[in-house]
């Protein structure tokens, strides 16, 4: 597993579900192969398999819970 960190977390109402629906979502990959999860006030940090990495951060400009858009970065 790889740590991602999110630049959104609390602060902007950031729940384990949204974060797992708009990364499978967008990358495209099965819900249940993402990690941990560990919400920050103002960051998350996120377990990806090794083998999603770079599919996930390929799509980083897509990416948005509500109106609050994020960018997803190695930690």
């Amino acid at each position: 597993m790889i740590r991602l960190k999110m630049s959104t977390g609390k602060y902007h109402g950031v729940r384990p579900n949204d974060v797992v629906g708009m990364i499978a979502y967008h990358a495209d990959i099965p819900g249940n192969t993402i990690g941990k999860i560990r919400i920050e006030d103002k960051h998350t940090l996120v377990d990806i398999p090794e083998q999603f990495v770079e599919k996930v951060l390929a799509k980083n400009g897509d990416y948005r819970i509500g109106k609050h858009k994020f960018a997803l970065e190695r930690a």
